[in-house]
């Protein structure tokens, strides 16, 4: 793997990060995250999504040999910097991962061109993903019509679509929007999927979980950073403190640490096998699961009192954390199934 990352990545990334603080989240009153979930404003930002052509940067071929996860993880960590409420984990990443490894390149086509929405289907407790069940939740449903599940029958899952017509749920993550799945009879979408593919479309869903997490912890240390640099108190920034110096370093060494395993579970979902591809997601899905509430922690402990107000974003931050850290299953889980992949096959590294 080569860590450097090309003029094209660095412009893919700086373009992101542009188009993601046009659309942060900066003021968490009520009203105002209501307006960032309402239906004209989430169409209006899917389509800088979809100019971006973050939809489209899993289409099979679209970048050649070399694949696309980096890219992929590169544009949502610049929108979890921001904390933008567009759903560009499920709806731009996931579900785009899903059809191309059901080979219904015509739905794949659709979504990248922005005229077809939508959103995964997991099980009620969010920690995998679900077929069409009472109690399933679409996720990042936010301007989706359409509910994507997955059947699974053995080793061999399949997709189904059916209209998405269930009641919204309340989130913990306020900037996610989540809904009822309304169990009704839904259509195979593409082809099976066999456990290899399955496995690589896996990983792509935790790596970009990760990447989201990751982009969360960047931008929670980035205002901690800037907030204790100005911040006086005895005559001194509070910055000068060791105390406080300590802190985000860890902080830094934690958001680094993420870094590295992202970026290798995102290149190896293009470049390594099935079964490689999957242990490098769970490495960084369980890493970046468990540094992010503790680099969120410490940037709430850098604002201080400020911070567990509701009109400060540090809240919003924590709420996205957790949620996060659930999907797909939280670290405990990564590494449990980590230790199974390792005894199932001993050559895994």
């Amino acid at each position: 793997m080569n860590v450097t990352l090309t003029p094209e990545q660095r412009l893919l990334s700086e373009t992101a990060a542009q188009i993601a603080d046009k659309v942060a989240t900066v003021n968490p009153n009520e009203a105002e995250l209501d307006l960032a979930l309402s239906a004209d404003v989430i169409d209006e930002q899917w389509t800088r999504v979809v100019e971006l052509g973050l939809p489209s940067l899993r289409v099979p071929d679209a970048l050649g040999p070399d694949g696309s996860g980096v890219e992929t993880a590169l544009c949502i960590e610049q929108f979890a910097r921001t904390l933008a409420a567009v759903p560009v984990v499920g709806q731009a990443a996931i579900v785009p991962e899903l059809l191309a490894a059901a080979n219904a390149l015509d739905l794949v086509d659709a979504v990248a061109e922005g005229s077809l929405r939508l959103a995964p289907v997991f099980a009620a407790d969010l920690q995998d993903f679900a077929g069409i069940e009472s109690g399933a939740v679409c996720f990042d449903a936010s301007g989706a019509t359409e509910a994507l599940a997955v059947e699974r029958d053995g080793d061999i899952h399949r997709l189904v679509s059916l209209p998405l017509t269930g009641q919204p749920l309340q989130a913990l993550d306020l900037t996610t929007s989540l809904v009822e799945l309304s169990v009704g009879d839904g259509v195979q979408v593409g082809e099976s999927i066999d456990r290899e593919r399955w496995d690589r479309a896996h990983a792509l869903a935790l790596t970009a979980i990760a990447a989201d997490l990751l982009g969360i912890m960047q931008g929670a240390l980035d205002d901690a950073v800037a907030y204790v640099g100005g911040r006086v108190q005895f005559g001194v920034a509070v910055g000068s403190f060791q105390a406080v110096q300590h802190l985000l370093a860890d902080a830094l060494v934690r958001v680094e640490g993420s870094r590295s395993c992202v970026w290798h579970a995102a290149w190896a979902v293009d470049q390594l096998p099935p079964s490689q591809a999957l242990l490098a997601a769970r490495s960084a899905k369980a890493y970046a699961a468990a540094a992010g509430r503790d680099v969120v922690e410490a940037s709430v402990q850098a604002f201080g009192g400020i911070a567990i107000t509701w009109g400060h974003v540090s809240h919003v931050r924590l709420r996205r954390t957790l949620l996060d850290r659930r999907l797909l299953g939280d670290e405990i889980t990564q590494y449990e199934e980590i230790a199974r992949l390792r005894l199932e096959d001993p050559e895994v590294t």
